[in-house]
């Protein structure tokens, strides 16, 4: 789960990891009852958009991580000379397939950074691929929404109603969120947006821009370089909204509600 916190200065900080009891040294996810716990001592966090958005059950991830355990245990043949049955292989096929589920999300932060650097902060060396969808990303940017000067990048927001968050790209007028897609064959333009991705710009939206603002992902195909430029209507965003909204209110009858200690 990731969580924000809005510090006695106003400085907005991730609280997604927790030092381990047994070894400090190390961390682990946040969860909701580090939240309660941080709360009660006077740090309250704030869930992410995205956390509260998981609580809807999203079936083509959950085919896709079938599919990926599949092949996984197609791969790895159970090996009986080393004694191993069913616990012990569901056990390692699950480890096998933990590693592989994580390159994708792993590849997308990264290009997440390379885009931020590219962008917000200033030009670094690149390999060619990250210069292709650096300068694809530009020209849609510039097409699409003219001056790029007026976006900042990966600004942390609090909202009033509960929930926080990070946004890719965000601006007075405009809300935009990368997606990438790790292989060529999963990338369809003009067919990759689906209603979580209007909830989610729209909560960001809500919280950062002027009424009346324009949202849109911006899809990124990592194999090839190409780009989606997805502009969500009014309407859609409008509707994801109103989704975010009950997502929110169930998230925080059935797990945590910040708004409980921030209204003390």
């Amino acid at each position: 789960m990731h969580f924000y916190t809005k510090t006695k200065d106003g400085t907005i900080e991730p609280r997604h990891f927790v030092p381990m009891t047994k070894d400090p040294s190390r961390t682990r996810a946040s969860r909701v009852t580090d939240a309660k716990k941080a709360a009660e001592n006077g740090e309250v966090w704030l869930p992410s958009v995205t956390t509260i958005l998981n609580i809807l059950d999203k079936p083509a991830l959950i085919n896709w991580k079938v599919d990926k355990h599949l092949e996984q245990a197609y791969e790895n043949k159970v090996n009986h000379r080393l004694g191993e049955y069913c616990d012990d292989y569901i056990k390692r096929i699950k480890a096998i397939t933990r590693e592989k589920m994580d390159e994708a999300p792993k590849a997308g932060t990264a290009i997440h950074e390379v885009l931020e650097d590219y962008i917000g902060k200033g030009k670094r060396p690149l390999d060619k691929t990250e210069l292709l969808i650096c300068k694809n990303v530009e020209a849609a940017l510039i097409e699409h929404c003219g001056d790029i000067g007026q976006f900042e990048c990966e600004k942390y927001f609090v909202s009033d109603k509960g929930y926080a968050g990070c946004a890719d790209l965000s601006s007075p007028e405009w809300i935009i969120d990368y997606k990438s897609k790790k292989e060529s064959a999963k990338f369809n333009p003009g067919k990759m947006a689906y209603p979580d991705h209007r909830r989610q710009l729209g909560a960001y939206g809500k919280a950062l821009c002027c009424e009346g603002f324009k949202a849109a992902n911006i899809f990124i195909c990592l194999e090839t370089g190409e780009v989606d430029f997805h502009e969500h209507t009014p309407e859609q965003i409008e509707d994801g909204y109103l989704d975010f909204l009950d997502c929110l209110s169930i998230h925080q009858r059935n797990n945590y509600n910040p708004l409980q200690y921030t209204n003390k």
